[in-house]
């Protein structure tokens, strides 16, 4: 798992070096490719339950206008508790709004969108099988830039996960941290 983390960051910085659009990193023509993640690992006083939750997010908007983007991204995630597992894969649109102006230190920004949200449940998590939903999504971050084309990302987001075949909603806050290709002149 550190060695696919590893490929994905290389990867951005290699991607971030070819470099094409606008004149900033939010102007019209520019592309940010991000890679976020979150880790949760939670114990309790009985000692009995402990839950751990990964989640990696890579994304890729287009900046449409200066500061308007649209994109795109899919989410792997993997909770696991003492008695089983649930993975979740999800995929979907998103849009969004970046604010700053050229010479700007961070790039604070606001996104929404949806998800098709596909959950995979092993045997032993109380004898649930797969189910399939979708959801919406809104997020608030900042892009720190560390050089021209590479950033730093840190982002809150809230999920609304419906999933069809249990009749049931599930709210998700989360807070993520990654890294951030700018594309631009």
């Amino acid at each position: 798992m550190k060695i696919k983390i590893l490929v994905l960051i290389c990867s951005f910085m290699v991607l971030s070096i070819k470099v094409h659009g606008q004149g900033f990193a939010i102007g019209r023509g520019a592309t940010m490719i991000t890679g976020l993640a979150s880790f949760t690992s939670t114990g309790y006083s009985s000692g009995s339950d402990h839950t751990s939750v990964l989640t990696i997010t890579p994304s890729i908007n287009y900046f449409i206008l200066d500061h308007f983007f649209i994109g795109g991204g899919f989410s792997y995630s993997n909770q696991s508790l003492n008695s089983g597992n649930i993975t979740g894969l999800a995929i979907g649109p998103e849009i969004g709004y970046a604010f700053g102006k050229q010479d700007s230190k961070a790039f604070p920004y606001i996104n929404a969108g949806w998800n098709f949200q596909s959950t995979k449940f092993d045997q032993s998590f109380y004898g649930l099988t797969d189910n399939n939903g979708s959801g919406v999504c809104f997020g608030l971050g900042m892009i720190i830039p560390l050089r021209s084309h590479v950033g730093f990302v840190l982002e809150g987001k809230y999920n609304k996960l419906n999933y069809s075949e249990l009749n049931e909603s599930v709210d998700v806050i989360s807070l993520n941290f990654g890294i951030v290709g700018l594309l631009f002149k």
